[in-house]
């Protein structure tokens, strides 16, 4: 079993085992949650910051049939399992 100390300013210390297994990497923001006496961690899926180069001109486009909600959340969830792959990968 993995232990941490808790700082006099309230830093935990994840250790290395841990961190690696959860593909944990400095600068990852987590969730924290207290539920039945436990503290748990869970990592927030991580988006790369837009600029305004790549969203210019993204509303004046050609008009597009609407994705019904079905096709919306399908669209979404793919691109975020790519991007958590491609972030996989990386590390």
């Amino acid at each position: 079993m993995e232990t941490a100390t808790l700082s006099s300013k309230g830093q935990l210390v994840i250790p290395a085992r841990v961190r690696k297994a959860a593909h944990a990497v400095s600068g990852d923001v987590f969730h924290v949650h207290y539920i039945n006496g436990e503290i748990r961690l869970s990592p927030l899926p991580q988006s790369a910051a837009t600029t305004v180069d790549q969203v210019a001109g993204l509303l004046s486009g050609a008009a597009r049939a609407a994705l019904s909600d079905a096709q919306t959340n399908s669209a979404i969830k793919a691109r975020l399992k790519a991007q958590d792959l491609a972030s996989r990968s990386a590390a």
